[in-house]
């Protein structure tokens, strides 16, 4: 039995050897007790023939699964959870690329300027703290906003992100320190006016132990701002000109595997929207959300076109079809992560049609991107 990813044929994945070792028993064992050759149970286990189909119900009853999870479909409930790595400096420190493709996409500038002097009524110098400041976007955006002799310090985990980071500030004509450290575990007796984090808690396996450490930096009087994407806008925030709007919105078992990583990981994709009540209870006061008002609207008659297709292409994974060696690595990832093999090929057939349509039409191409982003904030009590 074969399913196929982009035209390319992809063997189904018996579990057959998994489930036996799982057991602790012999390959002649379980030949002994469906009733095939030893060599048979070898073939199944390499993969280089498959059973009978009036088989597989007596297997999966004998193994206690589903015939989809015997087949590899859907994955098995004893499988151990792999967590995604995002909160260790690896990972970021390999996605410097991507951060600089996906930040101008961020903010317009007047809007941040209109939350600073009429929103959160900043009038005096401030010492801002930027959390998992990554290169210091966020930073060189704001300081210049900021009153005139304003401060700014950002901390990472990722030491190669601060030192482009210094380099950003410096070409910029910017001052600013950075601080290679863990958020969770950073100290220092110094607080500051201004606490902020940007696309940082979705992140987390711990958000809210953030948010509290935040706070616990900020000055009395000072304000904690975070800035992050609800994944569920994000979903429904894409739409490209030739293409079907809710095969775009499509989330395949998504909401699987963000339950999945949640229970198992602590990762929350709904975060964004549970920051305001989070600083509520964390004692803060003149709590507010706003919705981020950035919304990109490419087309050809705009200067850069081909290039901001290209970035965009990039940061969403559309700059090339995958590989099937890389496909079948995904679809085992997402299936780990809770998706069923369908859900996990459906999604990565959206994905081959967007990149072949996109290169098809580079010169082109027409799309409209909202992000979806939170600004919460508040007010620690002075």
């Amino acid at each position: 039995m074969n399913n196929s990813y982009g035209g390319v044929k992809m063997e189904i994945h018996l579990k057959v050897a998994e489930l036996r070792k799982n057991r602790n028993i012999t390959q002649q064992e379980l030949a002994d007790a469906v009733g095939v050759s030893c060599q048979a149970v070898s073939k199944w286990e390499t993969q280089a023939a498959m059973p009978d189909i009036g088989m597989l119900p007596e297997l999966a009853e004998y193994f206690q699964v589903t015939v989809d999870q015997l087949l590899g479909l859907k994955p098995l409930a004893e499988s151990d959870y792999i967590p995604v790595r995002t909160g260790e400096a690896s990972y970021w420190s390999g996605r410097l690329d991507y951060l600089k493709r996906t930040r101008d996409y961020f903010w317009n500038t007047d809007y941040l300027r209109f939350l600073i002097g009429q929103v959160w009524k900043i009038t005096k110098p401030v010492d801002m703290l930027d959390c998992g400041c990554g290169y210091g976007f966020l930073g060189a955006l704001m300081l210049p906003l900021l009153p005139e002799g304003s401060s700014y310090t950002g901390i990472d985990i990722s030491e190669k992100l601060l030192e482009e980071g210094g380099r950003y500030f410096n070409g910029l004509g910017l001052n600013g320190t950075f601080i290679c450290e863990d958020i969770h575990r950073y100290r220092t007796e110094r607080r500051f006016g201004l606490t902020v984090c940007q696309a940082v808690l979705r992140h987390s396996d711990d958000p809210f132990h953030i948010l509290e450490h935040m706070a616990d930096l900020t000055e009395p009087g000072g304000l904690v701002v975070c800035a992050d994407v609800n994944r569920e806008f994000e979903c429904d925030g894409i739409y490209i000109e030739g293409l079907d709007y809710a095969m775009l919105c499509e989330r395949h078992g998504f909401r699987k595997m963000w339950k999945t990583e949640l229970e198992k990981q602590g990762r929350d994709y709904s975060v964004a929207m549970k920051v305001p009540h989070e600083l509520h209870r964390l004692g803060l006061t003149d709590i507010g959300v706003r919705m981020n008002d950035k919304v990109t609207c490419l087309n050809a008659a705009i200067p850069g076109h081909k290039q901001s297709i290209e970035d965009f292409c990039r940061a969403h994974n559309w700059e090339r079809p995958l590989k099937p060696k890389e496909a079948e690595e995904l679809i085992g990832r997402f299936m780990n992560h809770g998706m069923d093999r369908r859900e996990a090929e459906a999604y990565l057939d959206k994905q081959r049609m967007i990149t072949e349509y996109l290169a098809d039409n580079e010169e082109t191409a027409e799309l409209t991107h909202v992000l979806g982003m939170l600004i919460a904030y508040g007010r620690k009590a002075e």
